[in-house]
C-alpha cells in the first residue's frame, strides 16, 4: 500500500486500509444524513442523535463497500489470482491484484460478484427496514436501515456502467476479450464506451449546476473527469502493456548483481551517492552472503531519520523475493511482482542468480518505446 494508505489491518489474509482521500467523502454522506436524510425520515428528534447514527450508518456503508471489494478479491482467489489488499478511497475501493485472470470467463465472474454482493445487501437491508417497521421499531433505526438500502443499490447499479474502471467496464471488456479472444481489443472497446459516459456525466453536471443544483453538479462533473482520466490511464496500460511483450527481462535486467558490504550505514551509502541501482546483494566482512537490500529501504531509513542504520538490517532473504526468468518477458514478470515491484526480484536462469530486475531497471523500457513501435524494412 502507498504512503498515503493508512492500514485498518488483516480480513482473510488481506491487508485493508483507507486513503486519506476517503475522510472528506466520509464526513459528506454523515453530514448528508443528520442533516436532511434522518430529520425528514424521523423527525422530532436532537441533533446529537441524528448526528450519532449519522455517523454509525456511514461506518455500515463502509463496511458495506468492504465486502463489495472483499468479494471481488476472494472470487479472484479462487481462481488463481493473488490479492495484495484492498484500499478503500473517495469513488469506492479498490482490490489489488497481483496478476490478471487468464481468462475472459474469470475477469467476469471476479468483476460481476461485485455488484452482485451490493445488490444483494441492498435487498437485506430493504428487507429487514419492512420487518421492523412493521414490529414499529424507533423510526431512526428504521430510517438508517432504508438509506443503506438505498445507498447499496445505487454503488451496486452504479457500478454496472460499463465505462472503466468502474465493474461494467471490466464486464463489457471480459465480453469482448471472450468474443475476439483479444484481451487488449477488450479493453481497449471498454474505454472508448466508458469515454462516451465520462463525457456525458460531465454535460449532465454542467447542465445541473445551470439548472442552480451547484452541489450536484459538482459531483457528477467529477465523478465523469475521474471515469475519463481513469479510462485514458487504462488505455495506455494496453499500449505499455504491448511494448513489454516484446522486451524479455534479460534486456533491462541490471548484470552483474551490484554488491555492497552489509557493514556500511545507509547515511555512508547515500553521502558516497553509491545508491544507483535498485536492488544489492549484501556481503559480510568474510565475504559470506547477508542477503539482498532494496533501494527503497535504504531511501526509507534516511526519510525516516535513521542514516546511521547498517545495511545488513535491512537486508531481504532470497526466499522473500520474487524470482523471474531471463527469456520471460515483461509484461508477465510485472504481473508477478505486483505491488512488490519497489522491493525488486531475483532473474535466475538453471538456478543460478544472473541478475536483478526493479522499478529503476524500467526506465531502459521507456527509451526503447520508440523503437519498438517501429517495424523492420524488408
Amino acid at each position: 500500500m502507498g504512503s498515503q494508505t493508512i492500514r485498518l489491518g488483516r480480513i482473510f489474509g488481506l491487508e485493508i486500509g483507507f486513503n486519506w482521500s476517503l475522510l472528506p467523502f466520509f464526513l459528506l454522506v454523515a453530514w448528508t444524513m443528520a442533516t436532511e436524510v434522518l430529520p425528514s425520515g424521523a423527525p422530532g428528534l436532537s441533533s446529537t442523535e441524528y448526528w450519532i447514527a449519522g455517523v454509525v450508518g456511514t461506518v455500515v456503508f463502509y463496511a458495506c463497500l468492504l465486502a463489495h471489494e472483499l468479494s471481488h478479491a476472494l472470487v479472484a482467489r479462487t481462481k488463481g489470482v493473488k490479492v495484495a489488499g484492498i484500499t478503500l478511497w473517495l469513488f469506492g475501493g479498490v482490490t489489488q491484484l497481483e496478476g490478471e485472470p487468464s481468462r475472459a470467463q474469470d475477469q467476469a465472474l471476479i468483476t460481476a460478484v461485485g455488484p452482485l454482493t451490493s445488490l444483494v445487501l441492498a435487498a437485506i437491508f430493504f428487507g429487514t427496514q419492512l420487518l421492523l417497521g412493521s414490529l414499529n421499531a424507533p423510526l431512526l433505526l428504521v430510517t438508517v436501515l432504508s438509506w443503506m438500502a438505498l445507498l447499496n443499490l445505487v454503488l451496486g447499479v452504479f457500478n454496472l456502467v460499463p465505462a472503466l474502471p468502474l465493474d461494467g467496464g471490466r464486464l463489457l471488456g471480459a465480453a469482448v476479450w471472450w468474443r475476439t479472444g483479444s484481451k487488449d481489443r477488450g479493453t481497449t472497446g471498454a474505454v472508448r464506451v466508458g469515454r462516451f459516459f465520462a463525457y456525458l456525466l460531465i454535460a449532465l453536471g454542467a447542465l445541473e449546476v445551470l439548472a442552480g443544483g451547484l452541489l450536484n453538479g459538482l459531483w457528477l462533473a467529477l465523478i465523469g473527469w475521474f471515469l475519463l482520466s481513469a479510462g485514458a490511464a487504462e488505455g495506455r496500460q494496453v499500449g505499455v502493456r504491448s511494448r513489454l511483450r516484446q522486451v524479455p527481462v534479460a534486456a533491462v535486467m541490471t548484470s552483474p548483481v551490484p554488491t555492497l558490504p552489509g557493514w556500511l550505514t545507509c547515511g555512508q551509502l547515500v553521502e558516497a551517492g553509491s545508491l544507483g541501482a535498485g536492488l544489492y546483494a549484501l556481503h559480510g566482512v568474510g565475504g559470506e552472503p547477508l542477503g539482498f537490500l532494496p533501494r527503497s529501504r535504504v531511501e526509507e531509513a534516511v526519510r525516516g531519520g535513521h542514516p546511521e542504520w547498517r545495511l545488513e538490517a535491512l537486508a531481504v532473504a532470497a526466499e522473500q523475493l520474487t524470482k523471474v526468468r531471463p527469456d520471460e518477458d515483461l509484461e508477465a514478470a510485472l504481473l508477478r511482482l505486483g505491488p512488490h515491484l519497489e522491493q525488486g526480484a531475483l532473474v535466475v536462469a538453471n538456478g543460478e542468480l544472473v541478475g536483478t530486475l526493479a522499478a529503476s531497471d524500467l526506465a531502459r523500457v521507456a527509451a526503447l518505446a520508440p523503437l519498438l513501435s517501429q517495424r523492420p524494412q524488408r
